[in-house]
Order: C-alpha cells, then sequence, then structure tokens
C-alpha cells in the first residue's frame, strides 16, 4: 500500500469515527487564527471594563468616606448645637424662675405698702375731717348721736350729700359724701357716700378722679352692692380715656369677684367690644 493510499485510508477512518460521534469540526489555520484575534480582542476589551469599574468603584468608595465624615461632623455639631440649646434654656428657666421671684417679693411690697399708705391716707383724711368739724374726732360727741366733724349725724350728711348730687353741686355734694364715709365709715351709707363721689367726678367728665374715687368703693367696701357698679363705672372711665387695657382689667375683675352680678352680661360685651378696638388708636391708646 502506497503512502499516499495509507493516507487516504487513515482520513476515511478517522472521518468514520468522528461521524460515529456524531461532531465533526474542521478548522482551517486562517480560521483559527482569526478566532484567537477575536479572543484576544474581548480580553482586551474586558480589561478596559474592569478597569473602569475599579476606577468607578474607587470614586463611588472615595464619596462615600467624604459623606460619612460629614454625616459624622454634622452629628457632633448638632449634638453640640443641642447641648448648648439645652444650656440656654436651662439658663433662661434660671432667669425666668429669679424674675418672677422677685416680681412676687415686689408685689407684696407694693401690697404692703398700700396697706400703710392707705391707712395713713385714712387717719389724715380723719384728722381733716375732725379739724373741719371742731376739733373733735369723729364718731364722738352728744348724747343725740351727732357727728362733730360736720356737725351732723350721718343721715342728715346723706341728705345733704344727696340734695347737692340731684342739684348738680358737685363740689357740694363730695364734701358731704367724704364727710359720711371718712368720718361714719362703718356706716350702712358710707359705701354709698363714697360711690357717689365717684359719679360725681364722673358727672363732670373728671375721668381720672372718678377712676380713683370708684376703686375706692372696692378697696374698702368690697362687700358693698354697689362694689360691682363702681368697678363697671371705673371700666367706663378708663374707655373714655382710651386706656382700654385698663378698662379691660376693671372688668375682669368685676367678673371674677362679682360672678353673680347683673352687670356681668355687660361686662362681657363691654369687654369684647375694647378688645376689638384694641388696635384702633381713635378708641384705645393702652
Amino acid at each position: 500500500m502506497t503512502s499516499h493510499t495509507r493516507a487516504h485510508a487513515t482520513l476515511l477512518v478517522l472521518a468514520a469515527t468522528l461521524g460515529s460521534t456524531g461532531c465533526f469540526w474542521v478548522t482551517t489555520k486562517s480560521e483559527g487564527a482569526s478566532l484567537r484575534k477575536d479572543v484576544k480582542q474581548i480580553d482586551e476589551r474586558l480589561t478596559i471594563k474592569e478597569q473602569d469599574i475599579d476606577k468607578q468603584v474607587g470614586e463611588l468608595q472615595k464619596i462615600l468616606d467624604e459623606a460619612t465624615k460629614v454625616l459624622k461632623r454634622n452629628s457632633a455639631d448638632l449634638g453640640a448645637d443641642v447641648d448648648a440649646l439645652r444650656n440656654d434654656i436651662r439658663v433662661s428657666t434660671g432667669l425666668v424662675s429669679a424674675a418672677k421671684n422677685m416680681m412676687d417679693d415686689l408685689a407684696a411690697q407694693v401690697e404692703k405698702y398700700k396697706a400703710a399708705n392707705d391707712e395713713r391716707l385714712g387717719a389724715i383724711e380723719a384728722r381733716l375731717a375732725t379739724l373741719e368739724g371742731g376739733g373733735k374726732p369723729a364718731g364722738t360727741g352728744g348724747t343725740t348721736g351727732t357727728n362733730p366733724v360736720a356737725g351732723l349725724n350721718p343721715d342728715d350728711l346723706w341728705t345733704q350729700g344727696t340734695d347737692a348730687f340731684k342739684a348738680g353741686k358737685w363740689d357740694e355734694a363730695r364734701e358731704a359724701y367724704k364727710k359720711l364715709a371718712v368720718g361714719f365709715a362703718t356706716h350702712s351709707r358710707a359705701d354709698d357716700a363714697q360711690y357717689f363721689r365717684g359719679e360725681s367726678y364722673f358727672q363732670q367728665q373728671d375721668w381720672d378722679s372718678a377712676i380713683r374715687e370708684f376703686q375706692k368703693v372696692y378697696d374698702k367696701f368690697a362687700t358693698s352692692d354697689l362694689a360691682d357698679d363702681a368697678l363697671f363705672r371705673a371700666a367706663e372711665a378708663a374707655a373714655k380715656l382710651k386706656n382700654c387695657s385698663e378698662g379691660r382689667a376693671y372688668l375682669s375683675l368685676l367678673k371674677q369677684k362679682y360672678g353673680s352680678s347683673s352687670l356681668v352680661k355687660k361686662a362681657d360685651a363691654m369687654d369684647k367690644d375694647l378688645k376689638a378696638s384694641a388696635k384702633n388708636k381713635a378708641k384705645c391708646t393702652s
């Protein structure tokens, strides 16, 4: 058998063998070179992609590290701010407490001074009434029960003051009422006399003086049937002066102390009106 014949036979055997396996793949030299070239290019592209991905991952990690640092720093700053705020609150609370204590002490001192001042004023007024009446203390005198302060008994003083009030003789009315209210402070008409002293000023539109005398009704005769009327009148006088806050204070006191008064509804209506007018400078300056 020639070499050519042997080679042909070998190829036949190889073909038969591969055919029996169901797979036959013949690759030429040029095709192999092309395949290797494609594989190399793919490897190069993969290498480039891996490098890009590594770079992006590095940049992302850097960003994450910076964000973590910022978060930690901000958290620390926030914690410091919260601590500072808490400290400020503690300091402010302490200052408020101290201020409140000072205000309470001041209020107590004012009340103490007011009580002492009212006592001195009462003594002065009584002394003045005594001097005007002839030099004898109020409430002393003859067996007829007359008051040496004015030479009249309290009922006469009430009649004298009322007659003068009706006639519009304000000064004369106030003088008689004063002698009754001061010289006979425990008399059943003393609170009435004090109220109408304020009313006489109100009729003359002397609002400040009216408020002062109406205030005395509440201060000296708080259980009087006219105490609520006096507070309401004081509120009206304050409103005339455009002192709306002061007027509302008197109305609030009326409602608080005399809740069953027939004036409560009027006080509510007036208080509502003063509150609505608070920003109207034509009606309220304070």
